[in-house]
């Protein structure tokens, strides 16, 4: 590498994970981005306020000439830090408890060298690198796709690619699959109304409690009775509450849940079978249950082709490599840019039982060791290399 060095992606790693902040409030974050660019005198185009999209054209500048994508997330986490470090985050409550500081980094140190090889040399491939926000809420991926700020559709991409940082994994290693690897992450929120009455007189009441326990229970059951016991999928309530006093008939009750699933198959099955037992629970109870469903991200399938690449890459970069055994039932709005091309996510192992990088995702602990992102630098060049 002819530009960025260790010092470079340590430095703004750690100035990253000072500055954390919250889904499309990344204000911060993107303004450190593009000092970083103005320094490289590199233009960038501006999406959802705090997104950030730039252009490396080929020596022909036809959009429609072969196209790669790279994307990283820059959004962090509401979690306190715990780590006693120097660089630890100045934001109150506000953590890259997920190492989107590290992805942010990986892409910028990628984008700044191989802007210096564009200037450099005649390239027959365009790069689009893409600094997105809000992919732990709302999905920042699907509404930079569909925002009419900036129109993909331009290029003719061929493939887009992420990476994530992993704390399963040994450092230094990239991690991935052919086909599903992250789930889809949809949202449940039930709504249970009954009738109030004392508990004396309970008959002249519809309880909304003993509604919700039924409707969970049989919920728990439609993985095991309805669908392929060999596929992944959760419906998981985490939060069921309701009711007034101890001696009054609940009136109303409510349930919180998410659905996670690989296949979409199996996710219209399973709301199927939930709007089954829905009815049958009205029926039982005399209550009225009302169902909310947020579609959160569809599942990230990995296309065979671009594995069958990054494959090659790591092989001939030699960088470690491990096949995932199983999809993980994550959700990951990367899975938005299967709209746009085929895609290729893959993780970047940072842990170290040694340096004592083990914490998980989204925990007050979690960090690394910024010399893994010379290798996600390394990774993401050479999937360039294998186009250019």
């Amino acid at each position: 590498m002819n530009i960025i060095n260790q010092e470079i992606l340590t430095n703004w790693r750690r100035d990253l994970h000072q500055i954390p902040e919250i889904s499309l409030k990344e204000y911060k974050t993107k303004e450190y981005i593009v000092n970083v660019l103005k320094q490289h005198n590199i233009e960038y185009k501006e999406v959802l306020d705090t997104g950030i999209i730039v252009e490396l054209l080929g020596k022909n500048k036809n959009k429609q000439d072969k196209t790669i994508l790279f994307r990283a997330d820059i959004d962090a986490l509401p979690i306190q830090e715990s780590n006693d470090i120097s660089f630890k985050s100045k934001h109150n409550g506000v953590m890259h408890a997920c190492g989107h500081d590290g992805h942010t980094t990986v892409l910028l140190g990628t984008l700044i060298e191989l802007n210096e090889y564009y200037k450099n040399n005649e390239v027959n491939i365009n790069t689009i690198f893409v600094f997105q926000p809000a992919e732990e809420t709302i999905g920042g991926g699907k509404l930079i796709i569909a925002s009419d700020e900036y129109d993909f559709s331009k290029f003719n991409i061929i493939g887009s690619y992420a990476i994530h940082l992993n704390p399963d994994y040994l450092e230094h290693h990239i991690i991935s699959k052919p086909g599903y690897i992250m789930a889809s992450a949809n949202e449940l929120f039930i709504s249970i109304k009954g009738e109030a009455s004392h508990a004396g007189l309970k008959h002249k009441g519809k309880d909304a409690l003993n509604a919700a326990t039924i409707l969970y229970q049989e919920l728990m059951k439609i993985n095991s009775i309805n669908l392929n016991t060999r596929d992944l999928n959760i419906i998981h309530i985490g939060k069921i509450y309701g009711g007034d006093a101890p001696n009054i008939v609940a009136k109303e009750a409510y349930l919180e849940g998410t659905i996670r699933t690989l296949k979409k198959e199996n996710y219209k099955e399973i709301m199927a079978q939930i709007s089954k037992v829905k009815n049958a629970v009205e029926i039982i109870t005399g209550t009225e249950i009302i169902i909310e469903e947020h579609t959160s991200y569809d599942s990230v399938n990995n296309d065979l082709e671009l594995y069958n690449i990054i494959k090659e890459v790591v092989n001939k970069e030699n960088i470690d490599y491990i096949e995932l055994p199983e999809s993980y039932l994550f959700g990951e709005d990367f899975s938005a840019f299967s709209e746009i091309s085929k895609i290729n996510y893959s993780f970047l192992g940072i842990r170290s039982e040694e340096k004592g990088y083990t914490s998980g995702l989204h925990t007050p602990t979690f960090n690394f060791d910024e010399q893994i992102l010379m290798t996600g630098v390394r990774y993401f060049l050479g999937i360039f290399n294998y186009f250019k």
